[in-house]
Order: C-alpha cells, then sequence, then structure tokens
C-alpha cells in the first residue's frame, strides 16, 4: 500500500480590510448618494413652490384693457397692499400661483393669471360682472386695440360706413 502523503497547504492570508467590508461600505455609499439625491430634489421642489407662489410676479400697476380711456381702472400690487385708481383698497392681499385674492369692505374680489410673460395678464373672476382683464404696465403694446371700448369700436365702425358713401 501506498500512502499518499498530503501537500501542506499554505494558511490562507487574512483577507484585507477592505475585502472584509467591501459591501457594508458600498451599501452605506449608496445610501449616502441615495439621501443626498432626495435631500437635493426635495430642495429644488420647495424652491420651484416658493417662486410659484412669490408674490413678486403679481407686483406692479395693471392696467385695464378694452375699457374708454375716461374709464380705464388701474390696479396696483405692493407690499404695503392693494390700490384702485391710486387709492388704498386693502393692506393685504393673498396669492396662491394663480389666483389673488384681495378683501375689501365690500367682499372679496379675485383675480386669476392669465397671458403669458411676453403678455402678463390678469381677469376678474370674482365677481364675474362686469367682465375685467388688466395687462402689466409696459406690456400694453402687447394688446391690440387695448385702449378702445366695445362702444367705441362700433361708432368708429358705423362712422366708417356712412362716411364713405
Amino acid at each position: 500500500m501506498t500512502t499518499k502523503r498530503r501537500k501542506q497547504r499554505k494558511p490562507l492570508p487574512e483577507p484585507s480590510f477592505w475585502r472584509r467590508h467591501q459591501l457594508k461600505i458600498i451599501k452605506s455609499g449608496f445610501t449616502i448618494l441615495g439621501g443626498t439625491l432626495i435631500t437635493v430634489t426635495a430642495y429644488q421642489l420647495y424652491a420651484s413652490y416658493l417662486d410659484y407662489i412669490d408674490p413678486d410676479k403679481v407686483y406692479g400697476e395693471w392696467i385695464e384693457i378694452g375699457a374708454p380711456p375716461y374709464k380705464t381702472e388701474q390696479l396696483s400690487f405692493t407690499p404695503e397692499g392693494v390700490f384702485r385708481n391710486h387709492r388704498l383698497i386693502s393692506t393685504q392681499f393673498e396669492f396662491d400661483g394663480k389666483r389673488i385674492s384681495v378683501t375689501t369692505g365690500v367682499g372679496a374680489t379675485i383675480y386669476q393669471l392669465s397671458g403669458s410673460h411676453l403678455s402678463p395678464q390678469i381677469r376678474r373672476i370674482k365677481p364675474a360682472l362686469p367682465n375685467q382683464r388688466f395687462i402689466l404696465k409696459g406690456f400694453e403694446h402687447t394688446v391690440q386695440g387695448s385702449n378702445v371700448g366695445a362702444a367705441s369700436q362700433r361708432r368708429t365702425a358705423l362712422s366708417e360706413h356712412f362716411n364713405n358713401k
């Protein structure tokens, strides 16, 4: 009988710190990266919301569209309050990003943003009558016929019709 001798194996070297804790380190790295990503995203959403409801978007002088020049109303939204035709009507207003609510002694008036950034406009939605639209001062040129009311347009059309004959 022949007996085979086993080779004596060398003891395996002790794994390095990196090898022993590799999975834990990678998991904690992903956790930190994920937490950072969630935090940055949450901050961006919050900053976007604050920009959305920023009253600076409505601050300024708004001029009524489509009213005759002698009866054109002007609204001014400032940090000090709301002015109609340069008279203070309320010391505060609420802006939720879409609607502007003004409460006076007469009751609540609600305006809604409309138009675009090239022609910022607001329209009165409460009370609904009479219908009123306003444009931010400095953008009047973006609305055609902004100083001419419906009655003035009819008079002009009739005048042109009868003067041409």
